[in-house]
């Protein structure tokens, strides 16, 4: 008798728990953000959908990846920068070579391809993170909050635009974040598992050979393994190294020598102080993220503070969920401190993909003591985090631009870009186009890069007194360029005497959309 009035006090708790007024809103404040989160993933899947079927560049770089990654598979990649054609493969070869792979074994076009890659790439990534924020919860607790705290975690990348953007590019970022977070999840189940080491070091080998600057991965790893099995620390360290050399021996005889020049000598840019204005918007975007990541690493480093008092650092590390959290603060602090590098010339906001991964693991786990109390949970957070994860996050994500794609005006671009294609084939000489798909859908190999050239004549390793000669000469058909003189993206790509030798020998203007041509006199 005593037990069933005991069953029956807890379920009238229970019954009172449920209905108390302000759990209920707290529950109505929680589904709103995962509804809002789960629109902003449809949105994006849809900007993507439609992105993957458009024919012409989205983005500036896909052209010149494009022809990278043709340049590559002939086995044409990393040659000696001429005066014309003059290409720099920024990156080193493996998303070439897995876009390369796809398009040959479905056939479908490169471009498309390319895209493919960097949409299945993000979707992967979100996978990652959530699997990493999963890890970092103990698993004492209930099953329910782990799994909605990893889904929010995951579904917050796509708030964020840059990762909203990138996902629908023919770009290496995406896949190189990719490799890295698997690296990481690698890494942790090494913990317990020291034989998956080679696992995480070939899936860090892969993201620094998908692009030079993820190395924040293997370094967090190394921290963390480190301090729980320094062998296995030592072993990652060695297949690392390995993997490594034995790539860039391959890569260096393949191309003379001529890997590393480009990867690290052309890649070493001039610092732009304006740049600040870039990582000073994308903070914005990210300002309720970071938020809700700052109370989640306020209570991880107390969390390990308090472990490290109970016994032995190294032993209390053998909680995967501790050691989750290690290896997620060493990855952030890690990409923190890499975070003026976006001051390069020439950088973009896709500098802080990987670090935005790091972020949205501490913001997924900000939401597990709201998601505790709002399963019944006693112990209320801070009204401040409540009001992130319920109300701020939400406006954030209706705030969220998407790419610029609509289907009917891309339709208008369509004819207009159909058109300079038709031209651009029928030249009679070599075009320079900032539109570097339009070159290749007239089937022109991209033989010069604008913005790379600028960079590299300012600081004299390109001969652009040579190229300013050819274009005095009238070596080529016409210059197709995105805007005029004076404009910051023409002064970004040409500089002031390439441009004074474009006015000079091609004087004729004609605007086309948001495209000029420079023609030669009549």
């Amino acid at each position: 008798m005593s037990v069933a009035i005991g069953d029956g006090g807890a379920d009238r708790d229970a019954r009172s728990r449920i209905s108390d007024p302000k759990r209920l809103l707290l529950r109505a404040g929680l589904a709103l953000t995962l509804a809002s989160l789960l629109v902003v993933v449809v949105k994006m899947a849809l900007a993507a959908w439609v992105a993957l079927k458009y024919p012409y560049d989205l983005d500036y770089g896909e052209g010149i990846v494009w022809q990278q990654m043709r340049n590559i598979l002939a086995g044409e990649g990393y040659a000696p920068l001429g005066i014309y054609p003059a290409i720099v493969y920024h990156y080193p070869p493996v998303y070439h070579l897995v876009t390369g792979a796809l398009a040959w074994a479905t056939g479908i076009d490169e471009l498309f391809a390319g895209r493919l890659v960097s949409l299945l790439s993000t979707i992967a990534s979100m996978a990652l993170v959530g699997r990493l924020t999963w890890s970092a919860i103990p698993s004492e607790e209930d099953t329910v909050v782990r799994w909605l705290a990893a889904a929010i975690a995951a579904t917050c990348l796509a708030t964020i635009p840059t990762i909203v953007d990138w996902a629908t590019l023919m770009r290496v970022d995406m896949l190189g974040c990719a490799w890295t977070m698997a690296g990481l999840v690698f890494a942790h189940r090494a913990v317990t598992r020291p034989k998956i080491v080679p696992l995480s070091a070939l899936a860090f080998v892969l993201a620094v050979y998908t692009k030079q600057t993820n190395i924040a991965g293997p370094i967090a790893s190394f921290v963390l393994l480190w301090c729980v099995r320094p062998r296995s620390a030592l072993a990652l360290l060695g297949w690392c190294l390995g993997l490594g050399l034995a790539a860039l021996a391959v890569l260096t005889v393949e191309s003379d020598g001529g890997f590393l020049r480009h990867v690290l000598s052309y890649n070493v840019n001039r610092i732009d102080w304006g740049r600040w204005r870039l990582l000073r918007q994308a903070l914005l975007f990210h300002a309720v993220l970071i938020g809700l990541a700052g109370f989640a690493i306020a209570q991880a480093w107390r969390r390990l503070t308090q472990a490290s008092h109970a016994g032995p650092w190294r032993s209390g590390l053998r909680d995967e969920s501790r050691a989750a959290l290690v290896l997620a603060l060493a990855f952030l602090a890690v990409k923190t401190a890499m975070i003026p590098t976006i001051l390069k010339s020439g950088s973009s906001a896709n500098y802080l993909i990987e670090w935005s991964c790091g972020i949205v693991v501490f913001a997924g786990l900000a939401a597990v003591p709201v998601l505790r109390v709002a399963r019944g949970g006693e112990a209320w957070p801070s009204p401040i985090l409540i009001a992130l994860l319920t109300i701020m996050l939400p406006i954030a994500t209706w705030q969220v631009p998407m790419p610029e794609i609509d289907p009917s005006v891309l339709r208008t671009y369509d004819a207009q870009k159909a058109a300079m294609v038709d031209r651009i084939r029928a030249a009679e000489k070599p075009v320079v186009a900032d539109d570097m798909v339009l070159l290749i859908r007239a089937g022109r190999p991209v033989e010069y890069e604008p913005a790379i050239a600028a960079e590299l004549g300012h600081s004299g390793v390109y001969d652009e007194a040579g190229f300013i000669a050819k274009v005095r000469r009238g070596d080529f058909a016409f210059f197709l360029t995105r805007g005029n003189r004076s404009d910051p993206l023409f002064d970004e790509r040409y500089n002031p005497r390439v441009a004074d030798a474009i006015d000079a020998a091609y004087p004729r203007k004609e605007r086309d959309g948001n495209l000029t041509f420079h023609l030669p006199a009549r």
